[in-house]
């Protein structure tokens, strides 16, 4: 079978792009049987490494183009021109993830829907984003065999937004936190802090608070500035800090306000077992989410969560962490106060959050997905 995967996303450092590279990484792993042509398209932004690296496997090619991807969203999604095939040839399956949808001649396309936001919740997002998932999923609809949904969430939202996709179409494979995660609590203890100390001091960090993802909208940042704010109040004399990563995304951005709330930007994936591992806990309290990726990598190195009780960061982590209503800020404030102030709390979060970790694995993903590819 040779099957065709869009890897465009690789280059811009988002969860879509990690989803993507760590798929194709473990699916070469597990199977040396089918072939597999990797797509990848940008004016600007040379092949990803990581990409590079993995045409030295005998059942991988990488077809580049520089083709920006605001040219691709009009030839695919609303022109239809330029079938996938004439760029990469003859294929059996061609899987997309992102917001492009290319017209095939005999391929069958497959499409991971990560969370369905624009549709949703259009007021989180650019117009020009908005605009092309909606043309994306109008022929992703049409003319995919199969969705892979990453939470039951996002499956159900797929099914009531798009009801003449049948269920039977639709399958749920969880997403997974990088292997290397898992491996930082297999590390002897003054190893682990000596990762510990080094990536505090690289960022001036001690007693912290971690909030991780894009700044936009969606992330509730500025409800959890506020209140963050207002549990310093409460105790004026806390050294803790609240340490914001990821780039700026879009919309209003935040700003420090206090010296105790330091916006670190984009972190490199290197530094971010051991940020995650530093902290005292994760707080994420999205609006909503398709998987919530942080989350588990929160998870995997034994660090506690404060996250929402809504779309899928419930289903993930219900069982293992601190629910709270994100559009409470007093709710917010009094998780962050019951976490910081008991080191017993913290250690049973840790525990159960460890546990439920070990459901997920990019190989258990990689070998989920290609049950589908064969069952196609």
């Amino acid at each position: 079978m040779i099957i065709g995967i869009d890897v465009s996303s690789v280059s811009y450092q988002t969860g879509v792009s990690n989803y993507t590279l760590n798929l194709i990484r473990n699916l070469v792993k597990i199977d040396k049987t089918n072939h597999y042509k990797l797509f990848y398209s940008s004016l600007r932004l040379p092949l990803p490494s990581e990409i590079k690296k993995l045409s030295s496997k005998p059942n991988v090619s990488i077809y580049q183009f520089p083709f920006p991807p605001t040219l691709l969203q009009i030839l695919w999604n609303q022109l239809r021109l330029i079938p996938i095939e004439l760029l990469i040839g003859k294929c059996d399956i061609f899987h997309t993830s992102d917001w492009t949808q290319p017209p095939t001649l005999s391929t069958k396309t497959i499409a991971t829907i990560h969370d369905l936001t624009p549709f949703l919740h259009p007021e989180w997002h650019h117009p020009k984003v908005i605009n092309a998932h909606r043309r994306k999923m109008y022929w992703a609809a049409k003319k995919c065999c199969h969705f892979i949904c990453v939470s039951q969430n996002t499956q159900s939202d797929l099914l009531k937004l798009f009801p003449q996709i049948n269920q039977s179409k639709t399958s749920l494979v969880y997403e997974a936190a990088e292997t290397k995660y898992g491996q930082f609590l297999k590390l002897p203890s003054r190893i682990q802090q000596k990762k510990k100390d080094v990536i505090k001091k690289q960022y001036g960090l001690q007693n912290f608070i971690l909030a991780q993802g894009t700044r936009e909208p969606r992330k509730n940042l500025n409800r959890l500035i506020e209140s963050f704010l207002n549990f310093k109040k409460k105790y004026p004399q806390t050294k803790i800090k609240l340490a914001i990563t990821g780039k700026y995304g879009w919309g209003n951005d935040i700003s420090a306000q206090d010296p105790s709330i330091k916006i670190l930007g984009f972190i490199p994936e290197k530094d971010m077992v051991a940020l995650h591992a530093s902290a005292l806990c994760l707080i994420y309290p999205s609006l909503y989410e398709g998987f919530g990726l942080p989350i588990i990598k929160s998870l995997k190195v034994g660090t506690p969560v404060i996250t929402s009780n809504n779309s899928s960061l419930k289903e993930i982590a219900a069982s293992c962490a601190i629910l709270v209503d994100p559009t409470s800020t007093q709710e917010i404030t009094k998780a962050i106060e019951k976490i910081t102030q008991s080191p017993k709390l913290r250690q049973q979060l840790r525990q159960k959050g460890i546990a439920v970790a070990k459901n997920f694995s990019w190989i258990k993903t990689a070998q989920q997905t290609l049950q589908i590819y064969n069952s196609i």
